[in-house]
């Protein structure tokens, strides 16, 4: 090449560095390394390549904690949203299930290695190396999902490493002829769990139940109860299921992908077209929109990926992702609609009176039905678009393993909204049979129809590195320095976030069975003062693979065995409170009336006190860990740690007096210690061309809060300090008051006056008060401490199943509210009620006595209404056939599979009445499905 040209580029790269870096996007995982026709990497003795923060690295030479899984194993578990699909899948990652509302079916929570906060415990994302959305993607744009998390891992990430990170690849073309799939799958979705309410005959009886227990006549005559329990008159005796009637028994769900991939040694593509759409359950809905909608989601994704080597130096990649989303609902928000359903007595009133209006009253005033199918609907439009460009310099000719690496990436979201509403009249039914009169409550208005779109967010991302890479006799050393950039602007905000990282890291090993990894990242964020942004944040690691050395290198049973450790400082920039903690600020609030015309005046006030000190969270993180594989048959790997986080933000309001008159600033005072294991077995053998697999997993996470700057208690078990993050606190319950008797020798309950068959607590400090005093720690929080998983798998001649189980323990959930507490800020009666206390059945009611008064002493936080929160789920089953290569060539199909599957198909748990996961509103969804894999 012309001299004259290395010169020229090389003055044009410095001058004008397009930052970046080549990023995991552009690494071959493991099963593409097999197949690539770059022979240097098989060649290797390190043998495969998995994705990295910000590069690459060989698995035998691995220092630090990483888990990986594959869209392969993803597709298993069909689902609208990519974390979905992620339950167990990967060991240090706690989720639970969330709302199954189409389109918003996020999980509910997400940690890694448990919570080493009580402040934020979010984390970042990475796709393809610059942060951006995961729920959104297609599985089958994914090549790789793997979450980073202990601090060789996390090093690059510096000050926003501290709670770990997921990284995500999506896939690339290799070279060879174009290869083209198609993923179908189709299926019903319905509720894993709906919560249980009683019917209008046992909601009559048990009211009147409850007006007895309060001295009050009863409400309902013989008369009455005998209609509701006959049905005879469905209009003044109504006996309506809310569930039956606003809901569907299941809802459509269906997902398609046609990709093509392939290329020469020059230019390599992967093109995907995807589609998928999810149907709410909301029944008689009308599918043209023309008066309601149900909820609908639909997704389009699309992606090119494109490979180019231009020259012998330069070689280049441009990455274009995206995705269009429409979601419809009804016209009534989703969280109210299900609270009303199960509020909404069945007695309440009809769906429909006589002439066909909607029913209602003053008290239940939003007929469930009616805000489904008459309120009209409202919708959104999304549009996402990701670009990015990437550009290789091979620098060898200065020196040897060299590479230059630039990108540059634009990624922009956009949501436009469309609404055709009006509001509903109700009317109230009264009367008798030949005389119904009718009520009025509101008016229904003529549809309207609503358009707006301001809603964006724009994340420009710059990167730059150089990276070395050499091996000679038994040295490997390679080296790796990188600069980014990252400015994230929303609309309606005129102060960007941004973030800066200069990061590098530098391996070496030796005879191929030691390996050392030093880290480190100089970062820093806008929100912190000037002076003051950047922090230095180190990692050091190490691996020693003992199944080389000569003690166990012939060794029959150990095949393989690897101990690796690591230590080092990451940080956590994900401030509590408002932005620019550190700045005083004054802001209108209110305002006074002065003069003979009493104007209004506004007011500026000052907000809390600014701190120019403030930092970020530092988190000490150490690792221990131990793989390998024994008589070619089992696989293994555990994984000890340990995390000393400080300077949590915290505030000394609780510590100091009000009449200050100011608040207290923001200040770096919070320490939390979070300690665990990660634990994985697989066996693999094969009985002739039986082949199959069993493989079991667990992870435990235990933090502990040391300082949280706490109010001075009355008592030293009423501190939160010393026990976990989220720890529940509430009265410990000895049962129910049998008598009056019973009342009197008992310590004063302070709440409200207390009658026979109210809950009893136990006096803690012994002064025969019960108060807020005589709480305790009760149960465990309501995020899992233990995760644990089994999966069995098996082939035979083209046959293929696979179960898959996931379970959470050592967690608590806490019964409260509408869905729990009868008629309680007019309730409905949960089925759990049933059994409530009389004095007929005292000796073994399991509920309180029923009253229509409000109760502040049955109805508060307290061990009666703790319970475990523990659930076990098949997650996932699935029955596949491929079909034999022989009867596809003449059609020229490579490949054709076709599979049956259900997610969450059974659910173990001690609730019964509701998911365990998520109490109330939108439960989460089970589903069947079927579908097809076909490769020309």
């Amino acid at each position: 090449m012309n001299k004259k040209y290395i010169v020229l580029r090389l003055l044009l790269v410095a001058v004008f560095p397009s930052i970046g870096m080549t990023t995991q996007a552009q690494i071959r995982t493991p099963d593409t390394v097999k197949n690539n026709v770059d022979t240097s990497s098989r060649k290797h003795p390190f043998g495969e390549k998995i994705n990295v923060a910000y590069g690459q690295q060989y698995a035998r030479a691995l220092t630090s904690a990483i888990s990986t899984v594959n869209s392969t194993v993803l597709r298993k578990t069909p689902a609208t949203t990519l974390s979905n699909t992620l339950y167990g899948r990967l060991p240090g990652l706690t989720m639970l299930q969330g709302s199954g509302e189409p389109g918003y079916d996020a999980p509910s929570a997400m940690l890694i290695r448990g919570n080493g906060t009580f402040q934020n415990s979010g984390f970042p994302v990475f796709v393809d190396g610059f942060e951006s959305s995961l729920d959104q993607l297609a599985v089958d744009e994914v090549e790789t999902v793997s979450v980073l998390k202990d601090a060789a891992a996390l090093a690059l990430y510096g000050i926003r490493g501290a709670n770990g990170a997921i990284i995500v690849t999506t896939k690339r073309g290799q070279a060879g002829k174009t290869k083209i799939t198609f993923n179908a799958q189709t299926g019903l979705q319905k509720p894993t769990q709906l919560p249980d309410f009683v019917g209008s005959y046992d909601y009559a009886r048990l009211y009147n139940q409850a007006l007895t227990n309060d001295g009050l006549p009863s409400r309902y005559s013989p008369a009455d109860l005998d209609a509701y329990q006959s049905g005879s008159d469905p209009y003044l005796h109504p006996d309506v299921n809310w569930y039956d009637e606003v809901l569907r028994k299941n809802a459509p769900f269906s997902n398609y992908n046609l990709s093509f991939s392939g290329g020469g040694n020059n230019a390599k593509y992967f093109i995907l077209l995807g589609y998928m759409n999810s149907k709410g359950l909301y029944a008689n809905t009308d599918e043209d929109r023309a008066e309601n909608s149900n909820a609908d989601y639909n997704r389009y994704n699309f992606r090119s990926n494109i490979d180019l080597k231009l020259n012998k130096i330069v070689s280049a990649s441009f990455d274009i992702g995206g995705r269009v989303e429409d979601r419809f609902f009804p016209n009534y928000n989703g969280t109210a609609l299900w609270e009303n359903m199960a509020k909404y007595p069945a007695n309440a009133y009809p769906v429909r009176n006589p002439n066909n209006s909607w029913g209602g009253n003053g008290i239940y005033r939003d007929n469930p039905v009616a805000s489904v199918l008459g309120g009209g609907w409202t919708s959104s439009n999304d549009r996402n678009l990701n670009a990015t460009m990437r550009l290789t310099e091979d620098l060898g000719f200065l020196l040897k393993g060299l590479t230059f690496n630039q990108a540059f990436s634009l990624n922009n979201w956009y949501r436009a909204n469309r609404n055709r509403t009006r509001s509903i009249g109700v009317y109230e039914l009264s009367g008798t049979e030949t005389d119904y009169t009718y009520r009025q409550h509101g008016t229904t208005s003529d549809f309207a129809v609503n358009r707006s779109g301001n809603d964006q967010w724009n994340r420009t991302n710059f990167q730059t590195a150089l990276n070395y890479d050499r091996h000679w006799n038994n040295h490997e050393f390679s080296g790796m320095l990188m600069y980014h950039q990252d400015v994230y602007k929303v609309s309606g905000n005129e102060v960007p976030y941004a973030t800066q990282n200069l990061a590098g890291r530098l391996n070496y090993s030796y005879k191929s069975k030691y390996f050392t990894e030093l880290g480190f990242s100089y970062s820093g964020s806008e929100n912190f003062p000037a002076g003051n942004r950047f922090g230095f944040f180190p990692t050091l690691s190490a691996a020693w693979i003992l199944s080389e050395e000569d003690f166990l290198k012939n060794s029959s049973a150990i095949n393989f065995l690897k101990v690796r450790g690591s230590a080092g400082l990451v940080g956590n920039d994900r401030l509590v409170g408002s932005r620019f903690a550190y700045a005083q600020n004054y802001f209108y609030s209110g305002g006074y009336n002065f003069g003979q015309d009493n104007t209004s005046y506004g007011v500026i006030m000052e907000g809390p006190l600014g701190n120019p000190n403030l930092s970020w969270e530092k988190s000490m993180k150490y690792n221990l860990g131990l793989e390998g594989n024994v008589l070619k048959k089992v696989d293994f790997s555990l994984d000890l740690f340990y995390e000393n986080r400080k300077d949590i933000l915290a505030t000394n309001d609780a510590v100091v007096p009000s009449y200050v008159g100011v608040g207290m600033p923001y200040q770096n005072l919070g320490r939390v210690s979070n300690r665990g294991f990660e634990f994985d077995l697989k066996y693999t053998d094969q009985i002739g061309d039986f082949n199959y697999f069993i493989k079991a997993g667990a992870f435990y996470a235990q933090n502990k809060i040391l300082e949280m700057s706490e109010v001075i208690r009355a008592e030293d078990y009423l501190y939160r300090t010393g026990h976990q993050v989220g720890q529940p606190f509430g009265l410990e319950a000895l049962g129910f008051f049998k008598d009056q008797n019973d009342i009197d020798n008992s310590p004063l309950q302070t709440f409200t006056p207390v009658k026979p068959g109210d809950l009893k607590y136990k006096d803690q400090n012994g002064d025969h008060v019960i108060n807020e005093n005589d709480e305790i720690a009760i149960g465990k929080g309501w995020t899992p401490q233990i995760t644990y998983t089994a999966t069995l798998g098996a082939n035979y001649k083209g046959f293929d199943l696979e179960l898959f189980f996931q379970g959470i323990t050592r967690r608590n959930v806490y019964l409260s509210g509408t869905y729990f507490w009868a008629l309680q800020n007019d309730a409905n009666i949960p089925e759990l009620a049933l059994n409530s206390w009389t004095p007929e059945t005292s000796g073994n009611a399991t509920y309180p006595r029923l009253s229509t008064l409000p109760n502040a002493n049955n109805y508060r936080p307290s061990t009666f209404w703790a319970k475990s929160g523990g659930v076990l789920r098949l997650r996932n089953v699935e029955l596949g056939y491929t079909f034999p290569t022989r009867l596809l060539s003449k059609a020229r199909i490579s490949n054709v599979r076709t599979f049956v599957s259900a997610v969450n198909a059974f659910t173990w748990d001690k609730i019964k009445s509701v998911d365990p996961e998520s109490l109330t509103g939108y439960p989460p969804l089970k589903s069947f499905n079927v579908g097809i894999n076909v490769q020309f």
